[in-house]
């Protein structure tokens, strides 16, 4: 099984996935979704930048399931 981490945030969206095989963990990747060049009351683009960032990691890794913490 294949997992999608997610730490959300406005300024850096930070994802990792791990492979899970019974009780081990494989790292495959990680890496942080920036919106730090966007102007801060432009939350609608800043928005898109995460959006399409978040589909392009599942589109890459093609995790199995996602967590996202709170």
């Amino acid at each position: 099984m294949r997992i999608l981490g997610i730490d959300p945030g406005l300024r850096t969206t930070g994802f990792g996935v791990v492979d899970v095989e019974g009780s081990a963990l494989t790292y495959v990747a990680s890496g942080t979704i920036s919106t730090t060049k966007i102007e801060k009351d432009l939350l609608p683009a800043r928005l898109k930048v995460l959006f399409d960032g978040i589909r392009e990691v599942v589109a890459r890794y093609q995790p199995d399931a996602a967590s996202v913490e709170i």
